[in-house]
């Protein structure tokens, strides 16, 4: 042969080589991206949840990337007195299943199932093991006495547990002969390898791991049982329950189980079939939270994480997984500030090294760390500390005209659609996504709007492409909408934000329309949100056909019909559910879409204010500030308000101030309204205060108040306590708290701001007239 075609060949040769093998790498590092991706989807749809979050939602969610809130632990607390049957005042339930879910509940939100309200469902389980009422409740026995250290009694049965189920393991196949052998066998490997110091128990486990790849392993990554075809055939919640438990015995899923090309693995075959999709797209949601920790056990495997990620107490078992994943955090978000086309150089650097020293502070925390449970919560609270890194940004290059201004209202001239956001020079007071760079999208007043919320509802600004999967090709191409006139354009509901395999940020979406759902990208230049939240006072009809004025918020009770150019005074913007409404001078209401209507006034305010309702007299807002040790200072300043304005309290209440004088005045920290001496201790009462924003806890402990107070003294005092940045307005019937620590209460049309509730229940009132009792917990969580 001849030199030439040598070297022909041999570079076909080669590039086929290199072809494969870098296929095969991204494919693997896109499988990764898509697990992370399905994570971030599972977690959503079980915060979704809200007050019916369970034991296995908190389980997730502790898990998560943000961790769970004390919010969402109270209601898994309430889901697991409520549906256990032994701590409900029944007996042990069916195979154990109640059982082991309450116990991994529990621990993961940080309580002794030893002792709920004086009850112990530990020794419940025990006495359960020692005569087990099936062969699941063994293994369900098993993993929750396996999920933490609860006496002799509980290791005593636990040896037990692993005896027996290691002699039910047929010798000849390796599995075991459940009614289902892939969910029974599944289940018995997750429970061994949380006992692989128990006798005998590593060499079952090895040996039931090469014979799920000899017998039940399918080559499209699926699980099956070919001699039961009734109960053994392929489905999504066997494949999950399969891929879990592999990956607690230390499988890498990523990665076909055998070496042919035409196999498939574990983890992609359960992204494939999709099981993180909403309820409303047929899934369960048993089959979300079974797929959501599958994924979560997946990654902290494939990250070093050693054993199943519900051994909470297990010694270092968390620790390689979770400082890998707090690093890969650091980089996603460093990215995002390198990214940032708006910042400065000088601000760059700055938050670069910010965010090296949370780095080195988190993994040094890790590093000390003794459980599994520890080094989960520093994870979560770095990731957290991350996410409030801000960046400066540059003034406008071009000088901004500022808008005409009378009498505190905005003239607006031009299109909201197409007006541009003006800069900051100051630090930005939201926080960026660890996964993408912060999006700006217009607004009537040329300020910039946070990203679109999950469940928001947005229109297309321009031609969108909407497509089935977060992989953008032709062939998963849905529907291709045009650039349309405003009227006419089309609306989305946000049901997710994420970043797909191309690095860019998507959201899924549902056609407002035609029901249709999703991925698009997503950003200012697609999309802006389609109905006003700002201070508009007011408008003019655009609709083509006019739009109608309605008696009720709900607009019904027609009262007249408004044709298209007609100009109309607005009261406030009224939040309703997904959507905005205006309430008139005049007392009635209209919508607040912005394809029906445009805003042409706008009020401008010097503070972050919510929608009212009521009317009602306020007097004005305070700061608490940190003492002078604390290490930080804070400026306060104290706003007048000269007409009436609506509070109610902070779980339900809303506050508009308007200011009309030419300077802020400077004010001393407020004390509490019922402050507590030495000499009244006799007459005090002891109240434990916790504060959550992001998924982090900002400030918990104990404070004493004077018999009577109510939950703001007791807050107002925290505060002083512990060098908070409090801000609030009103006082009394009226208080309303604005800001804690920065957390502010968003705009007018948002729900962003804080809610209360005393012993895990919201109350229907102001914190300042809610009367304590010795011994009430008060929780504050920031809703964003």
């Amino acid at each position: 042969m001849k030199r030439k075609q040598f070297l022909y060949w041999l570079s076909i040769v080669l590039g086929i080589f290199l072809i494969f093998f870098s296929g095969g790498n991204s494919s693997r590092a896109d499988t990764a991206s898509d697990v992370n991706s399905a994570i971030s989807t599972g977690l959503t749809e079980i915060a979704q949840q809200g007050s019916q979050i369970d034991a296995w939602d908190a389980t997730c969610l502790v898990f998560g990337d943000n961790g769970i809130t004390d919010l969402q632990a109270q209601y898994a607390y309430k889901s697991i007195l409520k549906n256990n049957d032994f701590l409900s005042g029944g007996s042990q339930g069916l195979n154990g299943i109640s059982d082991v879910s309450a116990v991994n509940g529990l621990v993961a939100i940080g309580k002794d199932p030893t002792n709920v309200n004086g009850k112990n469902l530990v020794a419940d389980i025990v006495k359960d093991a020692n005569n087990p009422a099936s062969d699941y409740s063994i293994v369900n026995d098993l993993q929750a006495l396996s999920t933490g250290s609860y006496g002799q009694a509980s290791e005593t049965a636990r040896t037990s547990l692993t005896k027996q189920l290691i002699g039910m393991q047929d010798q000849k196949t390796g599995l075991w002969n459940g009614f289902d052998k892939v969910d029974y066998t599944g289940r018995a490997i997750l429970a061994l390898s949380m006992n692989t110091n128990q006798p005998g128990a590593a060499d079952a486990l090895n040996t039931a791991v090469k014979a799920v790849s000899n017998h039940l392993y399918q080559e499209n990554g699926g699980f099956a049982d070919s001699s039961n075809t009734m109960f053994g055939a392929e489905n999504a919640y066997n494949d999950v329950t399969m891929t879990n438990a592999l990956a607690s015995a230390g499988v890498n899923v990523y990665v076909p189980l055998k070496e042919k090309t035409d196999y498939v693995a574990p983890v992609q075959r359960a992204l494939d079939q999709h099981p993180v999709s909403p309820v409303s797209a047929g899934n369960s949601a048993m089959l979300i939270q079974q797929a959501t920790w599958t994924f979560e056990q997946a990654r902290f495997t494939r990250n070093g994480g050693k054993g199943s990620i519900f051994a909470f107490n297990q010694a270092d078992a968390a620790k390689p997984g979770e400082i890998v994943s707090i690093k890969a955090a650091a980089i996603t978000k460093k990215q995002s500030i390198i990214n940032d086309p708006q910042a400065t150089a000088a601000a760059k650097s700055d938050a670069l090294n910010l965010v090296d020293q949370i780095l080195a502070t988190y993994v040094s925390k890790l590093s000390a760390d003794s459980t599994s449970s520890a080094a989960i919560a520093d994870r979560a609270a770095g990731v957290t500390a991350f996410n409030h890194v801000t960046v400066s940004h540059a003034a406008p290059a071009t000088p901004v005209t500022p808008p005409t201004v009378t009498n505190n209202n905005v003239t607006v001239v031009n299109n909201p659609a197409s007006s541009s956001s003006a800069s900051s020079s100051s630090s930005a007071t939201s926080t960026s996504s660890s996964s993408s760079v912060p999006i700006s999208t217009p607004t009537v007043s040329g300020k910039p709007v946070k990203k679109a919320r999950q469940r928001s509802v947005v229109y297309a600004l321009t031609t969108i492409k909407l497509y089935r999967n977060s992989n953008f090709t032709k062939s998963s191409l849905i529907k291709t909408y045009p650039k349309r006139a405003r009227v006419n354009r089309p609306m989305f509901l946000v049901i997710s934000q994420q970043t797909n395999k191309q690095g860019h940020a998507i959201y899924r979406v549902k056609d407002m329309n035609s029901g249709k759902t999703g991925y698009t990208l997503s950003g200012s230049k697609y999309f802006a949100h389609a109905y006003y939240s700002a201070k508009v006072t007011r408008i003019k009809v655009i609709n083509p056909k006019g739009i109608n004025e309605y008696g009720k918020v709900n607009l019904t009770s027609k009262k007249r019909h408004v044709k298209k150019n007609a100009s109309l005074s607005v009261r406030k913007v009224v939040n309703y559910g997904r959507s905005n409404r205006m309430q008139l001078t005049n007392g009635r209401y209209i919508t607040a879409n912005k394809k029906l209507i445009l805003a042409t006034k706008i009020k401008k305010s010097s503070q972050n204010t919510r929608p009212s309702t009521p009317t009602a007299t306020t007097t004005g807002t305070s700061t608490s500030t940190p003492p002078t040790n604390s290490g930080s200072t804070a400026t306060t300043t104290t706003t007048t308000s000269s007409k009436p304005t609506a509070t109610t309290g902070t779980a339900t209440g809303t506050t508009t101030t308007t200011n009309n004088s030419p300077s802020a005045t400077p004010t001393l920290p407020v004390a509490p309204t019922n402050p507590v001496t030495p000499s009244n201790d006799a007459k005090t009462i002891t109240t434990t205060i916790s504060i959550h924003a992001d998924g982090a806890t900002i400030a918990s402990g104990s404070v004493k108040v004077k018999k009577g107070a109510t939950a703001f003294d007791a807050l107002q005092a925290f505060a002083q306590q512990k060098g908070l940045a409090l801000t609030y307005t009103g006082s009394g019937a009226t208080a309303y708290v604005t800001g804690i620590n920065g957390f502010n209460a968003g705009p007018a049309g948002t729900m962003t701001g804080w809610l209360y509730s005393v012993n895990g229940t919201e109350p229907g009132s102001s914190m300042g007239v809610y009367p304590l009792k010795d011994g009430d917990t008060i929780s504050m969580n920031y809703n964003k």
